[in-house]
């Protein structure tokens, strides 16, 4: 009985070791921050897409001040930028949702337009702001 036990928690611990390293930002990352702004405002609590030529998207989100952080792998990226709705005090699902106040041009909320680009190198000191017009 106790090989069993000893061989399934050495089972557990190596699949709890491979989910912990995925969730690792890879060891070539470069710490990225920046500030979005629309017509001059910050936008609080917006949404960033960083798509690599190739790969999956990183998604990171801007504060009530319009800033952001994230850690990206070197490379080009095209950017989106998407506004979410601030739902009011008290808001419940069942009540409607609030139209948006600010509301961006495609240009920049989708992929196959978005002039938005970030070119990520090792060793980045500068942020990458985002002044929309």
């Amino acid at each position: 009985m106790t090989r069993s036990v000893s061989s399934t928690s050495c089972f557990l611990g190596a699949i709890l070791a491979a989910l912990s390293n995925g969730c690792a930002k890879p060891s070539d990352a470069v710490p990225v921050e920046g500030h979005v702004s629309y017509k001059g405002e910050a936008i609080a609590n917006g949404a960033l897409m960083f798509f690599p030529e190739r790969g999956r998207a990183t998604l990171t989100n801007t504060d009530a001040s319009g800033d952001y952080s994230l850690d990206l792998p070197p490379g080009q990226y095209t950017v989106i930028v998407n506004v979410g709705v601030k739902l009011p005090p008290g808001w419940k699902e069942s009540d409607p949702i609030p139209p948006q106040k600010t509301v961006l041009p495609p240009d920049y909320t989708t992929r196959a337009r978005s002039s938005l680009r970030a070119k990520v190198d090792k060793g980045l000191q500068e942020p990458i702001d985002f002044g929309l017009k």
